[in-house]
């Protein structure tokens, strides 16, 4: 059986998308876990259950190697009553920094 060249780059094409939308749903699940986790033991409930990827670069790492690095938004409360903000950021697979935004305390 004979592949062009043609067939063969649509497939390496289509490969790379797969295995970029398969890292992505594991990255956003382990961002998800990590902010869950920050949030109960800070005392307060990440809403929606959901983080939400705002950002995505390529960032040396700091062993000099060339990864993904994605930005993360989310949502939480302290009281019930508002809605403050959070980031996560993940690169690689090394969650480099979570942050929550000032907020009241219940």
């Amino acid at each position: 059986m004979y592949y062009s060249p043609s067939d063969i780059f649509w497939f390496l094409l289509l490969a790379a998308i797969a295995w970029y939308i398969w890292a992505n749903m594991a990255a956003k699940e382990q961002v998800k876990r990590a902010a869950s986790n920050h949030c109960k033991q800070l005392g307060v409930q990440l809403l929606d259950d959901t983080v939400m990827l705002v950002r995505t670069r390529l960032k040396r790492d700091r062993h000099g190697h060339i990864s993904l690095q994605r930005s993360y938004e989310f949502e939480f409360t302290s009281t019930g009553e508002h809605r403050y903000s959070g980031i996560a950021i993940l690169h690689g697979r090394r969650i480099e920094q979570l942050q929550l935004s000032p907020h009241h305390l219940s």
